[in-house]
């Protein structure tokens, strides 16, 4: 059975993954597959917070008035309301609240059906990953429905955190370290990830009402939320290249800690995130060249940019040390 159930996450990694899912393949087996079962879970995470799956949750009354009583507690907690519709806030809370409770299966003694949760409490108890980073992940979701704007760096990186240096922290775990360094380390990388994907994606968060970029920083730069949302039109403002300069800048600086990680993995483990950091600095490097114009078209890399990357990133990594 577990076998099946890692095979069902490799599917859904090979599938949604894209540039991880490459990384992922020369990972020793056993890391490799603790890896997708943990891709797979966050997956499933970011298509409920999206509306874009609806998971089956047996349960009677009692468990509908103790998902409404948690939505109560999180507005009061975060003291703010949706800011997305209603409705589509009521059923997705839900979801996520009812997804938290099947958390609990990968690290209790009762078991899940659902072949993701099978194959994490299999990784849980293999690399004694702490349920706290799973579970701030999804906090970092919850806040996707009460929040849309961020007016400091310093708001921002908290968001990153739960998000994406969660994620890191729970990677090293599974690739392997001995020295302490490699958290510190592991968050950094996080926080570069999610940066790269933030100015890669203003236009798409756009269209949700949604801007990641911190309010303060655009109006140190004289920069308004309507010029963002003039497009293209924005690469004429002479404040948008020097902020999207600054803002490269800064996501360097951890990107060059992040690079500090590797050396601490154990040897087999480190072609993955090497390669993760390489294929994002990449596409950095593109938005750069392009003067910042993320409006266009969505900045990515072709697959021959890929292959060549990849093959760079393995011959380091097989005959140097990385």
């Amino acid at each position: 059975m577990i076998d099946a159930a890692y095979d069902f996450c490799e599917e859904l990694t090979r599938r949604e993954a894209g540039n991880f899912y490459h990384s992922f393949k020369y990972l020793p087996d056993l890391e490799r597959r603790a890896i997708m079962a943990y891709y797979a879970f966050c997956r499933r995470a970011d298509d409920i917070a999206d509306g874009d799956y609806i998971d089956y949750f047996p349960g009677g009354s009692s468990e509908q008035l103790e998902s409404i009583n948690y939505r109560t507690k999180i507005e009061r907690l975060i003291d703010s309301s949706p800011v997305v519709e209603r409705s589509s806030y009521n059923d997705r809370m839900s979801q996520l609240f009812y997804f938290r409770k099947k958390l609990s299966t990968a690290y209790g003694e009762v078991t899940s059906t659902d072949p993701i949760f099978i194959a994490l409490k299999d990784t849980v108890d293999t690399f004694g990953i702490p349920r706290q980073l799973l579970d701030d992940m999804i906090s970092g979701m919850e806040e996707d429905f009460h929040r849309n704007r961020y007016e400091t760096f310093e708001d921002l990186y908290t968001y990153c955190y739960k998000v994406a240096s969660t994620v890191g922290l729970v990677c090293i775990e599974i690739y392997g370290y001995d020295d302490p360094r490699a958290s510190e380390f592991a968050e950094s990388w996080g926080i570069y990830m999610q940066l790269t994907n933030i100015i890669r994606d203003v236009a798409e968060d756009l269209e949700r009402n949604r801007i990641y970029l911190p309010i303060e920083d655009l109006a140190r730069f004289g920069i308004s939320e309507d010029d963002l949302r003039g497009g293209k039109e924005i690469l004429k403002h002479p404040g948008w290249m020097p902020f999207v300069s600054e803002y490269i800048a800064r996501a360097d600086k951890y990107r060059e800690r992040a690079m500090k990680l590797f050396p601490l993995l154990d040897k087999s483990s480190r072609y993955s995130p090497a390669a993760m950091t390489i294929f994002y600095q990449s596409i950095m490097n593109k938005i750069n060249k392009n003067k910042g114009d993320v409006f266009s078209e969505r900045t990515q890399l072709s697959k021959t940019e890929k292959i060549g990357l990849a093959a760079y990133i393995y011959i380091r990594h097989r005959f140097f040390g990385l």
